[in-house]
């Protein structure tokens, strides 16, 4: 069954879900950037690792801000929030994603971990080791559909990333309380974020203080949350936008006031109006109907 795919949508869910199965336990997204893509703050029940090629942008993972450019290799453990910021460039991401559940039937890799003297959640998010590793990932690349060819390579991936760690990371009670009060957070902001959502509201739901709430939010994810909730408004908007809703009809369903905040929050994120950015979609949908087609 393939597993390598050309092109990558926005998680519709910020708990961000992929299709797993035992014929096909992990994927591999090979993404260019003819339009920006901006990604909220969300997580994944899978490990993320993204090679990046001459991007221009930012990779924040674990409140760490990550700036692009050049070759660099990133590894995102499972249930750690992240976000990305790539504009408009001539580079690459190749993602590799792994379904845990699926791959059992082949290789545990947190205890195959344990082995090489190492936890999952102790990889370091940004590893030097992108060589051995892109050149593993051509490989899966090259033998696509074969998993007797492809596992092995996969064990071997794992115990490069194993020379790599960060033993010092807080992985305590309290930071998975963390982890887990912004997660829900995450999901209810994500259900919510069509209606009037205020401060208040927000911090009950993490039981803190309005004052409390906005400094926490800000030290774990380096953000506002306000900025966060924008964020995710126009990532639902971009959604809406690319399936051809009208400017009126996106503004009204994802929580702006009015049309006019609706295109200063979006100029602010996107630099170009939902309109410019409907028809930037247009033509790059057309783009690829016509490769296809060729």
């Amino acid at each position: 069954m393939r597993c390598v795919y050309f092109g990558d949508t926005l998680p519709n869910s910020f708990e961000e879900q992929v299709q797993f199965s035992e014929e096909m336990p992990y994927r591999i997204n090979i993404k260019r950037f003819q339009a920006e893509d901006i990604v909220p703050l969300h997580y994944a029940d899978s490990i993320e690792i993204l090679l990046c090629e001459d991007l221009c942008g930012e990779i924040v993972i674990d409140a760490n801000r990550y700036p692009l450019g050049g070759r660099q290799m990133f590894v995102i453990p499972p249930y750690t929030i992240h976000s990305n910021s790539i504009r408009i460039c001539d580079g690459t991401m190749y993602v590799f994603k792994i379904g845990f559940r699926e791959m059992d039937r082949y290789i545990h890799v947190e205890n195959y971990l344990r082995v090489c003297g190492c936890r999952l959640d102790q990889l370091l998010y940004q590893n030097p080791a992108y060589q051995e590793v892109f050149q593993i990932i051509q490989y899966l690349i090259r033998h696509d559909g074969s998993l007797k060819e492809c596992l092995p390579q996969i064990l071997r991936l794992f115990y490069i990333l194993s020379w790599h760690v960060d033993k010092d990371r807080d992985t305590s009670v309290h930071a998975q309380y963390k982890n887990t009060s912004l997660q829900e957070l995450i999901v209810w902001t994500n259900l919510n974020y069509a209606r009037k959502i205020t401060i208040e509201e927000a911090a009950r739901m993490t039981g803190y203080s309005k004052y409390y709430f906005c400094s926490y939010f800000k030290r774990h994810t380096g953000i506002t949350y306000m900025h966060y909730l924008n964020s995710v408004r126009i990532s639902h908007a971009c959604l809406m936008l690319s399936n051809g809703e009208s400017v009126q009809t996106v503004c009204r369903s994802t929580g702006f006031e009015n049309v006019s905040h609706f295109v200063q929050m979006f100029k602010r994120i996107h630099h170009i109006t939902p309109h410019q950015y409907a028809c930037q979609q247009r033509r790059l949908q057309s783009q690829e109907r016509e490769s296809d087609q060729a």
